[in-house]
């Protein structure tokens, strides 16, 4: 048994020896500046903070001018509403004036016809009034003509006898 621990420290020590002799790796020049980073990190998280509220204010300022542009939309939607209602209500009222227009004037129309009507009335009982006028001038003229001839032939005795 003793040889066995003689054999184990013996290749202890040599791969000992073997590893103290080999070039080590150079440092990492890394190390030092996390240890620097270490001392450093207060900076460095007040660098983080104020890149946090940069950014927290740039968010509630997107935040805001979103509920603008909804509120915006929402006014737009509300004004888009109210002018569809007014040109319905326009709408019904030019359908309404377009009937009261045509009612107007087919009465139009009804009144000129009456008018022609009562015109053409007029002229013809003027007409009529001259006929009968002239027509009883001339029965008078006859009729005077007839009694003439009538007592010239007579011998003009008149109406006694």
């Amino acid at each position: 048994m003793r040889q066995s621990i003689w054999k184990a420290l013996i290749l202890t020590s040599l791969s000992t020896f073997i590893l103290i002799a080999t070039p080590q790796p150079t440092a990492y020049a890394g190390f030092f500046d996390r240890i620097k980073d270490i001392y450093n990190t207060p900076e460095k998280i007040s660098e983080l903070e104020g890149q946090y509220i940069e950014a927290k204010e740039a968010l509630a300022e997107q935040q805001q001018q979103l509920e603008e542009s909804a509120k915006a939309a929402a006014e737009y939607a509300r004004k888009q509403q109210e002018l569809l209602e007014q040109n319905e209500q326009f709408r019904q009222q030019n359908e309404q004036l377009i009937a009261q227009n045509a009612s107007m004037q087919a009465e139009m129309e009804q009144m000129k016809q009456d008018k022609q009507s009562l015109i053409s009335k007029l002229i013809n009982t003027v007409i009529i009034i001259v006929a009968v006028f002239l027509a009883y001038i001339v029965s008078l003229r006859i009729w005077r003509y007839a009694v003439w001839r009538k007592q010239r032939s007579s011998g003009g005795r008149g109406i006694s006898g």
